[in-house]
């Protein structure tokens, strides 16, 4: 697999999205609750659903914030 990173992409082209969410210098992670392991908030998009209301959505569900 290769990770690329881009300024912009065209928002039909993003299948998931992944939050990296701070405050002040805290991070947010999430632990899977299928695995002990804890993770960057993020998950796939719905079908129809713009990417930064993927974002939000995802951050919500797995973090509890509000955004």
């Amino acid at each position: 697999m290769q990770v690329r990173f881009y300024e912009t992409a065209a928002d039909e082209k993003l299948r998931f999205a992944v939050i990296i969410a701070h405050s002040g210098p805290d991070l947010f992670f999430c632990r899977h609750k299928d695995r002990n392991t804890y993770e960057i908030p993020g998950g796939h998009r719905e079908p129809g659903e713009r990417i930064e209301a993927c974002a939000r959505r995802e951050l919500e569900e797995e973090t509890g914030a509000f955004t």
